[in-house]
């Protein structure tokens, strides 16, 4: 219960930043999308049951913050975590490397998704046109923040009683004997 609360709280700062401190110092094009960091941490981190019900709040609380359709980033995120738990089970999840590569990744399918729901569902025109050249900076963008979080949560999981270095998958152990 104490993990679920921790993430909820970064979470919710995180939207925070996201939505109001980020946009009077960054334009545009270089806001990072620090839930996203955050979810790809959780499908790195915690337990499924966890990590989705993480995801549903978190996308929640983006929709409510900056969505103008209700369930898009529940959609968004869900997928993305989704991906990056089917992706972890084969790879080394305690890689740093991995992580950047799976936040690039992230962003990718997120920017993918999020073109496709608003060009499908919504009345907004052709936002791949938009949403496809930024790319490149948005994933930039993403690394460099995801580089920062990820050093200062190395830091403060050790307060709150967690184990130093990456998480990796809880259940790895369960499955791959030691």
């Amino acid at each position: 219960m104490r993990g679920f609360v921790f993430y909820l709280a970064i979470g919710l700062l995180a939207a925070l930043a996201q939505t109001s401190f980020l946009p009077l110092f960054f334009p545009p094009g270089l806001r990072p999308d620090l839930l996203l960091v955050l979810v790809i941490y959780l499908g790195l981190s915690e337990h499924m049951l966890r990590a989705v019900l993480l995801v549903l709040l978190l996308g929640g609380i983006q929709d409510s913050f900056s969505g103008t359709s209700l369930g898009l980033y529940i959609f968004v995120y869900l997928a993305v975590l989704l991906q990056v738990r089917l992706l972890s089970e084969h790879l080394n999840v305690e890689s740093p490397p991995l992580l950047l590569l799976l936040i690039a990744g992230g962003t990718l399918v997120q920017d993918l998704l999020l073109a496709f729901c608003l060009t499908i569902f919504a009345d907004v025109g052709s936002v791949v046109h938009i949403l496809l050249p930024s790319f490149p900076l948005h994933v930039f963008v993403n690394l460099v923040a995801a580089a920062i979080g990820l050093f200062f949560i190395l830091r403060i999981r050790p307060l709150f009683g967690f184990r130093s270095g990456l998480a990796g998958l809880m259940y790895q152990s369960k499955r791959h004997g030691s």
